[in-house]
């Protein structure tokens, strides 16, 4: 009997622990919730999986996410600093980049860009570290250190579309307004549909059709770029008119002077950003034979008129996509159609 009654003990007991989720269960659970923007709930499932493993860096790391979609930035700043303490690697760059959001979102912006320069120095060249210090940087209005880093970023991994709209903002702050100008195109090739795509656009047609002073800085050669010339020749394709159909005539000419011109500059003894990544592009762009359906790809999110031929040229349309699918593979991951980007996608 007793050696029943024990047998019955153990089997009760392993039924109960196989009814009780499991703390990576519950971290599921709470990512899922946390998604889907019930971010109380998914502590609380956080919560529970530390009652099973106090030590599990997963959930408090999540946790600090939570916390900070909460708003409550101190809570998101000392679950943050348990994973930073332990030195957990796994998540050490994402903690780190979760405390510097809390602290640039209380206005401790040195803390906040002491954090990340702390990160860069301990965890490395990350992406995701030199996008946020180009935020906090252009966000602070040192649009030059914001360049720097998201140079960097950019250098890194070409497929962010974030990095390089945020990259085009701080180029036109500094008046290299060029930079700027390839920076939202490739901005709007990865991403030319959302709303902020309509912003950009709106900033890069404004870009070349500003009326610059002849003695303005904007026109010295920068970058062994001739700006006066490039200026004066967008000016040639300017003709007063503002409806619709000659604003994209204008925004096509005015593309095809610059990536040619500037094609035509390109040599050896040239670097940086400019030559290496952005000219070769587009000049590749310029003579694929799609440029046309190119420009109403980047421009369907300002101009209905793109929209429509867009709809209405499917040929067109399949075609600039295959050959943009095989020649530009690399960058061809957050092309999609109507994609938009998630602010959390700076720390994830």
């Amino acid at each position: 009997m007793r050696n029943g009654l024990i047998i019955l003990f153990l089997l009760f007991a392993t039924l109960t622990i196989h009814a009780q989720p499991s703390s990576e269960k519950l971290i599921r659970q709470g990512v899922s919730l946390h998604d889907k923007g019930r971010y109380k709930e998914a502590i609380d499932c956080y919560e529970k999986a530390l009652k099973i493993n106090p030590t599990s860096m997963s959930a408090i790391y999540e946790m600090s996410l939570s916390y900070l979609q909460l708003k409550d930035y101190d809570k998101a700043i000392r679950n943050s600093m348990k994973v930073i303490t332990a030195n957990f690697q796994p998540l050490l760059v994402d903690a780190y980049i979760v405390k510097g959001a809390a602290l640039a979102h209380q206005y401790k912006t040195d803390d906040a860009l002491k954090t990340l320069n702390e990160a860069l120095e301990k965890c490395g060249d990350e992406y995701l570290l030199h996008f946020n210090l180009g935020l906090c940087y252009f966000n602070n209005k040192d649009n030059r250190m914001a360049v720097h880093h998201l140079r960097k970023a950019i250098e890194i991994d070409a497929t962010h579309s974030s990095a390089f709209l945020l990259y085009a903002y701080a180029l036109n702050d500094l008046g290299r307004w060029i930079q700027s100008f390839y920076a939202f195109h490739f901005f709007l090739l990865l991403e030319p549909n959302t709303e902020r795509s309509k912003d950009a656009f709106g900033e890069m047609f404004d870009i070349i059709n500003a009326k610059i002073d002849s003695g303005s800085e904007k026109l010295s050669p920068e970058d062994g770029v001739d700006r006066k010339y490039l200026y004066n020749a967008i000016q040639k394709n300017k003709t007063g008119a503002t409806d619709d159909i000659s604003q994209y005539i204008f925004f096509v000419e005015s593309s095809k002077v610059i990536f040619f011109t500037l094609a035509q500059m390109y040599n050896d003894s040239q670097n940086g950003l400019l030559w290496y990544f952005f000219v070769p592009t587009y000049e590749e762009i310029l003579g694929s034979g799609h440029f046309d359906a190119y420009c109403r790809y980047v421009s369907v999110a300002y101009f209905s008129e793109s929209l429509k031929w867009w709809e209405d040229n499917r040929t067109d349309v399949d075609n600039f996509i295959e050959w943009f699918e095989n020649g530009q593979g690399e960058v061809d991951e957050e092309a999609g159609y109507g994609d938009d980007s998630d602010p959390e996608d700076n720390i994830r």
